[in-house]
């Protein structure tokens, strides 16, 4: 799995402001798009060993939606859970946040796909 796979599932959301990684920056360093936007990351691709070689893997997928309050942050992470529906996530994990130092709400959506 790779980062080709979730944009095209995550795309549509946040008026198209889906971001690998990092949103785009200014020359002031800060985010220089307005919220909402969705990161996404591929934390890590954990292979399963057996007797003849690699099995699967355990990829863990992060999706972090900021927006200007919590609901809406809430509601684009629900939108991205149904839309990632199709990769059979597992361990699913959501967890609300703040920044304080931009005032923005964050949703934050973690779990994994056997691939």
């Amino acid at each position: 799995m790779t980062e080709d796979d979730l944009y095209p599932l995550l795309a549509p959301l946040a008026g198209g402001q889906v971001y690998p990684y990092v949103a785009p920056l200014g020359s002031d360093g800060r985010s220089s798009v307005t919220p909402p936007w969705v990161i996404f990351s591929l934390v890590s691709d954990v292979a399963a060993d057996v007797l003849c070689g690699q099995a699967e893997s355990a990829v863990s997928v992060q999706v972090d939606v900021y927006s200007s309050t919590i609901t809406e942050a809430r509601t684009i992470r629900n939108m991205a859970l149904d839309a990632l529906q199709v990769l059979k996530p597992e361990n699913i994990v959501k967890t609300p946040g703040y920044e304080p130092d931009l005032h923005y709400h964050r949703a934050t959506l973690e779990f994994l796909v056997i691939v």
